[in-house]
């Protein structure tokens, strides 16, 4: 099963990152210096954006993962009021996500291998699911799996501790997923003032390279350059680390 609190590159990403660094390294170079050979000295960071970069596709990751996961449980509660098993009804659920979402949705994917290992492996759900609810590393799965264990483990009415479990865990989940929608808003607005110096500098080269021919040509012009760009990645940081927030 996928651990959602990691991210590997596939060949392809890496070297899609890798061809993306060098051309960013060689246009950032060439924006604040007018001289390529600045490029190794910001190939130097690619770990630490690389890095970033995982930690954002994590969290875009978790967020499609709950989103699927809130019509999960509209589904699975009503298979499970149908009268079906938890295997039946994650077997059940699979193409209603897969009609929503696409074949090869994050969570359809989930299912299918958690029911490959409840129908051929002849492991229990319980232990299954508990497994799926640690990996996601998500509250809102191992709460709903705590409910099922307990109902199954107590004889307790399954079908009402579900429904009321699944509603109190939706409305939490739609809270959620408003406040990382305005999280998200605020985000793209930090990159739009994160790439705002780049965008004025490329502007000003092109349509008065005489005016800001002075920032390149002399000692201190450089300063003010590497100020600027340090400056830039410093005040996104900033960004990222006031709106970051823990749900």
């Amino acid at each position: 099963m996928l651990d959602l609190k990691q991210y590997e590159f596939s060949k392809k990403e890496n070297s899609i990152f890798m061809l993306g660094m060098i051309l960013a390294a060689l246009s950032v170079s060439y924006i604040f210096y007018r001289n390529l050979l600045f490029s190794p000295i910001i190939m130097l960071f690619t770990k630490i954006i690389k890095q970033y970069l995982k930690e954002l596709l994590i969290e875009k990751r978790r967020f499609e993962y709950l989103t699927q996961f809130k019509d999960f449980l509209f589904m699975i509660s009503t298979a499970i009021g149908a009268g079906r098993s938890m295997k039946e009804a994650i077997k059940e659920t699979i193409p209603g996500l897969q009609n929503i979402y696409g074949k090869e949705s994050i969570l359809s994917c989930e299912l299918k291998k958690a029911y490959e290992r409840m129908h051929k492996g002849g492991e229990i759900d319980t232990d299954v699911l508990l497994d799926m609810a640690i990996l996601s590393g998500l509250e809102d799965v191992y709460d709903f799996v705590t409910v099922y264990s307990i109902c199954k483990r107590t004889g307790a009415s399954l079908i009402t501790a579900l429904n009321k479990a699944a509603s109190v865990i939706i409305d939490k989940m739609t809270i959620d997923r408003e406040i990382m929608q305005i999280v998200k808003r605020k985000s793209e607005e930090g990159g739009v003032i994160f790439i705002m110096p780049y965008l004025v500098i490329l502007f000003l080269n092109l349509s008065a390279p005489d005016y800001i021919a002075p920032l390149y040509e002399t000692f201190a012009g450089r300063i003010i350059m590497t100020v600027v760009f340090v400056s830039s990645i410093g005040i996104y940081g900033i960004i990222r680390k006031v709106i970051q927030v823990d749900i």
